[in-house]
């Protein structure tokens, strides 16, 4: 074997021309793969994080039946103050980190006579607890212009996309209209405080905060919540069955029964389905390039093979059989795989350098109020995993050996003198 081994290192310098241009195609290939999948699994967890750290927490307690009429915001499935107080000190007891809030649709209203300005979006105001909230939730640290909300506050703090379209600044004064719990519509004005910048596009195009005693105040809501966002305390997505370890907790009180956690994956199904949907599709993509390179490095493989038909036949002459031939070129394959291989991640890491670190910046060329999605900011960054720099590489050496072995092996089964008479 170590006879094998120094004959197909040595081979590969051999054919100089054609063992540079099969690396060169191994190494683009397992590069620009390698920045591909860093970026769409970069954007995917990008997208998670931003999700859970602003939007939604990694599990949620609902009334039952609330989930299905989410997006119409229902006024009769809340979690009334009987029901908050009793499981506040559960979650408490089990340190579990929570925030009752109260969701309703308002239409912001905004009229300027000085300037003669004036203008309206639609939006969701979000009642919630300062104190309890930061522990779930990383809104207080986004707020880049003014400060977050206070206990006992009366002002409210907007995503910086509505401040953009409303033209407000801190001081402003909102009109707000939007539904109380007993389905009554009522208006009120409220001042900005602060202006927060998320990492999270829908937040600053949609989401407007103010403090469940203030909103209780104004919509009659009687203590109660349309949903109690709740987190495991750590940094990023919770562990399998974290809501299910909360629902069990709950049921042994039997006045809980009508309230179901719901993980973050439950409560953005669409938004999930969508980016399992468009991941699939760039995943497509990926390897269909995979697949032409592949093609060019079997080509090439295949080529190098068949013009040296008369070396194998010398070789079978000289009392080499056909096995060790077959390795001997199998060999040559892998090591120019292994070559490439390791030249293309080691490239691609130098690629993908800039892009985790400082992300491909689409300001310039997309509005900031685009939807797109995935819950990222226009500044997408890449994202180091092994698996990348593991499975793609370990592909692109298979494939080589593998392209090597299909035509040595076909020509194996020749006689010596056939294999001279066709070389």
């Amino acid at each position: 074997m170590l006879t094998l081994l120094t004959m197909s290192f040595k081979n590969i310098f051999r054919y100089k021309t054609r063992s540079i241009i099969t690396i060169l195609a191994i190494i683009v290939s397992v590069c620009i793969s390698i920045v591909i999948d860093g970026l769409l699994r970069g954007i995917g967890d990008q997208s998670t994080v931003n999700l859970i750290a602003y939007e939604s927490a990694e599990a949620t307690l609902f009334r039952q039946g609330y989930l299905e009429k989410q997006a119409e915001f229902p006024t009769d499935l809340t979690i009334d103050r009987d029901e908050l107080q009793a499981i506040a000190p559960i979650l408490a007891e089990q340190g579990t980190p929570f925030s009752p809030r109260y969701k309703t649709a308002v239409e912001l209203i905004y009229y300027d006579p000085e300037n003669d300005i004036d203008g309206y979006v639609n939006a969701v105001l979000v009642g919630l607890d300062p104190q309890l909230d930061a522990s779930v939730f990383d809104l207080p640290d986004s707020v880049d212009e003014g400060r977050w909300l206070e206990m006992d506050d009366e002002g409210i703090v907007v995503g910086a996309s509505i401040a953009k379209n409303l033209n407000l600044h801190i001081g402003s004064f909102l009109t707000l209209e939007g539904k109380g719990k007993a389905g009554f519509v009522e208006t009120f004005d409220a001042q900005v405080v602060g202006i927060a910048t998320t990492g999270n596009p829908a937040v600053n195009m949609s989401q407007v905060f103010m403090t469940l005693d203030a909103l209780d105040a104004y919509l009659a809501l009687d203590g109660s919540v349309t949903e109690i966002a709740v987190s495991d305390g750590k940094v990023g997505v919770s562990g399998l069955g974290f809501a299910d370890r909360v629902q069990k907790s709950l049921a042994v009180v039997p006045r809980l029964a009508d309230v179901e956690v719901c993980d973050w994956k439950t409560v953005n199904a669409d938004l999930v389905a969508v980016m399992n949907g468009d991941k699939g599709s760039s995943y497509l993509i990926l390897i269909f390039l995979f697949i032409i390179a592949a093609a060019g490095i079997t080509n090439t493989m295949i080529m190098a093979v068949m013009e040296r038909r008369k070396e194998c036949a010398m070789l079978r002459a000289m009392g080499f059989s056909r096995y060790e031939v077959n390795w001997l070129f199998v060999l040559e394959g892998a090591m120019t795989g292994c070559l490439g291989a390791l030249s293309g991640a080691l490239i691609g890491a130098a690629v993908n350098y800039p892009l985790a670190r400082y992300g491909i910046d689409l300001t310039s060329m997309v509005s900031s109020d685009m939807d797109m999605g995935y819950r990222v900011s226009l500044i997408m960054r890449s994202g180091w995993y092994l698996q990348s720099f593991v499975g793609i590489p370990s592909v692109a050496v298979f494939l080589a050996a593998f392209s090597s072995f299909i035509p040595v092996a076909r020509s194996g089964r020749s006689e010596i003198a056939a294999l001279m008479r066709t070389a």
